[in-house]
């Protein structure tokens, strides 16, 4: 069986559309859009103008890496079909260049969407923007001085799961962060759990995200990878090169099979 080859590079504002589908259609199987969103298959137009605004504050205030694949409809050609959104020093030094500060630009706030509140809980969704911020102070930042690489968000399109798009992009944050001599750190999702496990990353805690009087919650485990530990446990090397020149924000494209 031919090895299923993966193109990674950083992301331009021209991947959009694609992020977007990609979000839109993996966040139905993710428990914590559901949980934030209940509502959201009642308003599919405003979700997805969720999504794209979403993705819009991924491009701005981190780095976003795309995996493309070869298209399963168009013969020869390659398509994003996954991406992953890191937090690292350079990317929040980009926004404090750009803002002053560490918040979200005020375009990018949801408030801004002309989006109907109905497609979110409202409860629910302070809720888990305040657990996440308290819990990656306390678990991450306060014991990472020197800084960590987060994982923010993984998202694989429903089509292309299983092939190896999401270890390929999380290998790619574990490289950045031994490059630099950070953690690399993750508040994992159900899907994303096992894999960040194989790949070597301990649990250090948990967090429930729950409001009162409310019988759904999220339970969200913190998960920290070791800037001197491998990739894999295994001790395969690495499969990943170097493409020559400079990539999108200063970063080197990386091209793995």
């Amino acid at each position: 069986m031919a090895s299923l080859q993966h193109n990674l590079r950083l992301a331009t504002e021209a991947d959009l559309p694609a992020m977007t589908e990609v979000l839109n259609a993996a966040s139905r199987q993710d428990p914590i859009y559901p949980y934030r969103f209940p509502d959201r298959h009642r308003y599919p137009s405003e979700f997805a103008l969720l999504c794209r605004q979403k993705c819009t504050e991924y491009l701005a205030s981190s780095t976003v890496v795309v995996c493309e694949m070869p298209s399963a409809t168009d013969a020869g050609a390659m398509r994003v079909v996954a991406f992953a959104v890191w937090d690292t020093p350079a990317s929040q030094h980009r926004v404090q260049a750009r803002t002053g500060s560490l918040e979200p630009l005020p375009s990018q706030q949801p408030s801004s969407l002309g989006v109907p509140i109905t497609i979110g809980h409202k409860d629910r969704m302070d809720a888990f923007k305040s657990a996440c911020v308290r819990y990656k102070a306390s678990f991450f930042d306060a014991k990472y001085k020197r800084g960590h690489v987060m994982l923010r968000i993984l998202l694989c399109h429903p089509d292309y799961q299983r092939r190896g798009a999401g270890k390929a992009l999380t290998e790619w944050g574990i490289q950045e962060a031994q490059r630099l001599g950070l953690y690399t750190t993750v508040f994992a999702s159900p899907m994303g759990l096992r894999l960040y496990t194989k790949l070597g990353f301990t649990e250090i805690g948990r967090f429930r995200v729950e409001v009162e009087g409310d019988e759904e919650h999220l339970e969200i485990p913190a998960l920290v990878l070791s800037p001197s530990a491998g990739i894999w446990e295994s001790g395969r090397k690495a499969t990943c090169g170097m493409v020559t020149g400079a990539g999108y924000n200063g970063v080197s494209s990386t091209v793995c099979a």
